[in-house]
């Protein structure tokens, strides 16, 4: 009779345990599937989805307490004179360059193929323009496969918000846009001469 007592409040107990670790385990799935659904798969930066919101939450914030923000939008394009389609592992290693150059809070999108969006959060835009100057320009990385190494630009639009000028987004897509039309020299001397000032 003890004995039978005993297994039933052995089963019960075994129950219970069964329920903890199902329950830890579906946390913890939810948890990975929250992160696919915010993070691009091959960059580990975040969605465009995603960045919109950050951008949307930095907006309130900032409209809130009166500390700007800024948004950086950078484009890859391969070096030379023929600008031939970016190396499939391209993103990936732009994505962890750009992780080396910003601090941990800042935000980083990935847009497109070739476009990331940059949320740096309580960033006035002189700051932001330094940290731009070591972005902007050429950086080499070592593709898979063949191990040569190849040689990515960049250009980049910024846009900091602030009361008068509300819209970052769009001022950032102006700039890059610009950018992009731009010849590499005459960016790459308005950079040198904004971070040395």
């Amino acid at each position: 009779m003890i004995a039978q007592e005993f297994r039933v409040q052995l089963f019960m107990v075994a129950i219970v345990l069964l329920l903890v670790v199902v329950f830890a385990l579906r946390r913890v799935l939810q948890r990975r599937m929250a992160d696919r659904a915010i993070r691009d798969a091959p960059t580990g930066t975040y969605t465009a989805d995603f960045i919109q919101e950050v951008y949307q939450a930095e907006l309130r914030r900032a409209e809130r307490t009166g500390v700007p923000f800024t948004v950086a939008l950078v484009a890859l394009r391969g070096e030379g004179a023929i600008r031939k389609p970016l190396p499939s592992d391209a993103p990936a290693a732009a994505a962890q360059w750009l992780r080396s150059n910003l601090r941990s809070s800042d935000y980083i999108g990935r847009m497109d193929e070739a476009r990331f969006a940059l949320v740096l959060p309580e960033t006035w835009e002189e700051d932001a323009r330094l940290v731009m100057s070591r972005i902007d320009g050429s950086f080499h990385y070592q593709p898979r496969g063949n191990g040569k190494e190849q040689g990515l630009t960049c250009s980049v639009g910024i846009a900091t918000w602030t009361p008068e000028t509300p819209d970052a987004w769009s001022g950032a897509t102006k700039e890059l846009e610009t950018a992009l039309h731009t010849p590499r020299e005459q960016t790459t001397t308005e950079l040198s001469r904004i971070a040395n000032n």
